[in-house]
């Protein structure tokens, strides 16, 4: 037979995992037992702001008008269970992070094991309840919470980190192919260079250097940019279509010299050795 053992911690540890604040709300459909949870609450060595509400009807209006960090959730309510319960606090754009702990009458392992698995994270039985039991788990599902938020926000940003990468490269690459196109042309040009004028040939090399400069100058830019912080940074290319801010346009046809005393970070752009 299996056995559920909690993890005890010591006061010190549970001093040092306290939030500085807590707003918590208390979902009991007996008024003895909410008095009784919202006492504890306030007892906490942190800050707290109790709610409370006595059916899942009441939790919903609270979860659409406050974001709450803890939620303590009898099991048996009068329109429903903590399941159905977590289900609606999981469901909520603002609350889905929070901290949930199961408050049941009756210590039944397969209630315990359902909770977890619905998404509850720690439960107690009323029977167990004390100030130190009940700090304990609420400092303890509060870890979780924060956790999981901070797995969320990370997530987030990578998912906006890519899709900025891409919008970066289309743009790059819109800015860099008329610069190609322009080279491929002017390299054609030069399979005549034998029939032409000395004049017209010299012309013709300074166009295809000119290309170069400005192809150059596109691909400083770049590592530049990745100096600054990369595609969050100031971006490469104006408004397309814009004469003024096209980097073909204002890129000038001779780059300065850089000052060889301050040494430019390596580019992410660049292609490493093999």
């Amino acid at each position: 037979m299996s056995h559920f053992t909690k993890i005890q911690t010591s006061a010190q540890q549970q001093a040092a995992a306290a939030p500085e604040f807590a707003s918590i709300l208390i979902v009991d459909d007996q008024r003895f037992d909410r008095k009784r949870l919202k006492n504890m609450c306030q007892s906490f060595s942190f800050n707290t702001h109790v709610a409370e509400a006595d059916s899942l009807a009441e939790m919903r209006d609270k979860l659409k008008k406050d974001r709450f960090d803890l939620v303590l959730l009898d099991y048996h309510l009068a329109d429903g269970t903590g399941i159905e319960g977590v289900d609606c606090i999981r469901a909520d754009s603002v609350n889905s992070t929070a901290a949930v702990v199961m408050i049941t009458g009756t210590e039944q392992k397969d209630v315990a094991i359902q909770a977890l698995k619905s998404g509850f994270s720690d439960y107690l039985t009323k029977d167990e309840l004390s100030e130190e039991s009940l700090a304990r788990t609420a400092i303890t599902a509060l870890q979780k919470s924060q956790l999981s938020r901070g797995m969320q926000i990370s997530t987030s940003q990578r998912n906006t980190m890519h899709a900025s990468l891409q919008s970066f490269s289309r743009e790059c690459a819109q800015d860099i192919k008329p610069i190609v196109s322009r080279m491929m042309r002017q390299m054609r040009e030069l399979r005549e260079i034998e029939n032409i004028s000395p004049q017209d040939a010299t012309s013709r090399i300074q166009r295809v250097e000119g290309s170069l400069r400005r192809l150059w100058a596109f691909l400083d830019d770049l590592d530049q940019l990745a100096a600054q912080g990369g595609p969050t940074g100031p971006s490469v290319s104006g408004q397309r279509g814009s004469s003024a801010t096209s980097i073909n346009m204002r890129v000038p046809s001779e780059r300065p010299l850089k000052s060889p005393t301050k040494a430019k970070p390596p580019s992410i752009f660049r292609r490493r050795p093999d």
